[in-house]
């Protein structure tokens, strides 16, 4: 007699459920990074085009064209002091109040100060160093005529070195 075997029944697997349930997790975080990155995608998109166009909008500061600079003329021009002396005072080292110095004659030179000296020109500390390090002086420049100006001073810190910047009167 022929018997035949009566299949015996498998436990059931749900294999196929879990790597179903694991590959939709998988799409899904996917899909959340893809929207992350775009956003921050775009974000930096937004960006560069508003620097674009404030660049574009950038206004070039009128340059004074009144000059009392006269090639034909050397007599006229003014006479800058580069020598090395500089005023004493204030609260700059040294080299900061050297290269201030050269920068108040040329911005004296321009507002007609044509022979700024440094006898007879004083400094004056108008602020304080703030908490960053910066503060402002008036320089009272002997204009070498018997004349004398006031000019701005407002120093920066950037990073530890101070920067003079002469505002122009």
């Amino acid at each position: 007699m022929e018997t035949n075997p009566i299949p015996q029944a498998e436990p059931k697997s749900n294999r196929n459920l879990i790597i179903g349930v694991v590959v939709a997790i998988i799409l899904c975080c996917c899909c959340v990074v893809t929207g992350v990155g775009g956003w921050y995608g775009y974000q930096a998109y937004v960006a560069a085009q508003q620097a674009v166009e404030d660049f574009q909008n950038f206004e070039i500061p009128e340059i004074p064209t009144d000059v009392p600079f006269d090639p034909t003329n050397p007599e006229s021009n003014p006479q800058l002091d580069f020598s090395g002396e500089m005023p004493s005072g204030g609260l700059a080292d040294d080299e900061t109040r050297l290269t201030a110095w050269f920068s108040v004659q040329i911005i004296a030179a321009i507002s007609g100060c044509t022979a700024p000296t440094v006898e007879g020109t004083t400094i004056t500390v108008l602020e304080q160093p703030d908490a960053n390090g910066n503060w402002v002086e008036e320089w009272n420049v002997n204009c070498g005529d018997g004349t004398s100006q006031p000019f701005k001073i407002n120093y920066t810190n950037e990073s530890g070195y101070i920067t003079p910047n002469v505002e122009i009167p």
